[in-house]
């Protein structure tokens, strides 16, 4: 039922902008968008990602390489990739997964010369997060592009004391600032950071950057250029370094570090899975990681944080829910270490999950509560219905178990 519903309504997320016309910038190819109606309509960075995973594997690599370019061309035109390309998001941009997505094409179609035609928006991506959002200790962090008007300050007051139901002491700069930030994490709202994302060198954003010097260590090699290739292996190892200095724990495992307060936090998330997904961590780091999952897992899949009952607010990235992107980098990250067991009992419970609540509604959605097993998922909007990473999740998913059980 769930591939009829995704043949049908997958085609109804493709749109076209090709001028300026606002609130939306223009891009030059036709590209998906998360729900086929209603909420979001326009082009998310990360979320685009995730999507292409499950165009890749459905053959639609045409349709990946279209979502790519138009990445691309925003990295071009505004020095980084929008978090959207609607105007309202020009402040921020979104977990930097472009180098991935076009590793993902580019190891498919192995296109040497449309490998070239991207190498320019990458290094442009990389130069904004280690020079924008750089920090002392030599890691990044997420942050927002200042200044920001006086509508967006009232924007950030009304959404993280109005609808999360408590006043952070701070000026409504700040709280703007803030908010754009954890909007550039992805993580919008969570308890890891509160809505304090620029104070915080954290696991999942240096595990993507290393990803880019992973990646263009691997597309200079391609291309010949083996000089290139040693400097990206170097910053690559740098990156590493530094990460286990500052962000590693006592048990082995990534956590997020407080600049302001120079101190690494206690809160552990799905965010501590990004070093296996890239291929980061070392054996004994994986393993510590894999030792942690039963604080995340659940019935229905894993939790995107474990609960934070002491620490004020209402979180939609955070306890009880579970995030299909969330889900894959975890299982994909277990999965690199060969934790197969681990990672195929957590996409059967996630699969489950979403099979039961179509069964129930009809429809795939955004985010899903995993503690009582419902699309009923605490949210600061309501749930929308929706494709993109979740139709991913569910085909990526599929396939995994499927594979799994014809090996068993």
């Amino acid at each position: 039922m769930i591939n009829k519903y995704i043949k049908d309504n997958l085609p109804r997320t493709i749109r076209e902008c090709k001028e300026d016309n606002y609130p939306f910038f223009a891009l030059p190819k036709p590209y998906n968008v998360p729900c086929a109606s209603g909420m979001f309509q326009e082009m998310y960075y990360w979320d685009t990602y995730f999507t292409n995973r499950g165009l890749i594997l459905d053959g639609d690599v045409m349709q990946a390489k279209n979502n790519v370019e138009n990445l691309s061309a925003m990295a071009e035109r505004f020095g980084f990739v929008l978090n959207g390309n609607r105007a309202e998001f020009i402040n921020n941009s979104q977990p930097p997964f472009l180098s991935q997505a076009i590793r993902e094409i580019y190891d498919v179609t192995h296109d040497r010369e449309w490998l070239l035609t991207q190498l320019g928006a990458v290094e442009k991506e990389y130069r904004f997060y280690t020079n924008e959002r750089g920090s002392k200790i030599g890691l990044s962090h997420y942050d927002a592009v200042m200044p920001i008007s006086d509508s967006q300050k009232q924007r950030a007051v009304d959404i993280l004391a109005t609808r999360l139901g408590y006043t952070p002491d701070a000026t409504y700069g700040e709280l703007a600032r803030g908010l754009y930030a954890v909007g550039e994490s992805g993580w919008d709202i969570n308890p890891r950071m509160t809505y304090r994302a620029y104070d915080y060198a954290v696991p999942d954003l240096n595990s993507l950057i290393y990803s880019i010097e992973d990646n263009m260590e691997f597309f200079m090699r391609e291309l010949g250029r083996d000089d290139d290739a040693s400097i990206w292996r170097s910053r690559k190892e740098t990156r590493a370094s530094l990460m286990r200095r500052y962000l590693k724990g006592d048990d082995g495992v990534f956590y997020d570090y407080d600049l302001r307060n120079n101190e690494l936090s206690k809160i552990f998330s799905a965010a501590s899975y990004y070093p296996l997904y890239f291929g980061l961590a070392t054996e004994e780091e994986a393993r510590a990681a894999k030792d942690k999952l039963c604080l995340l897992e659940t019935d229905y899949g894993t939790l995107t944080s474990v609960r934070c009952d002491e620490i004020k607010g209402t979180f939609q990235w955070g306890y009880p829910n579970g995030w299909p992107p969330m889900q894959q980098i975890i299982v994909f990250g277990l999965l690199k270490y060969g934790y197969v067991d681990e990672a195929r009992r957590i996409a059967s419970k996630f699969l489950s999950l979403m099979e039961a609540c179509f069964r129930e509604t009809g429809h795939l959605w955004e985010k899903y509560d995993v503690v009582r097993g419902s699309a009923d998922a605490l949210a600061e909007y309501e749930t929308p219905a929706m494709l993109g990473w979740t139709y991913s999740t569910y085909r990526v998913f599929s396939k995994l178990l499927n594979e799994n059980e014809k090996t068993d």
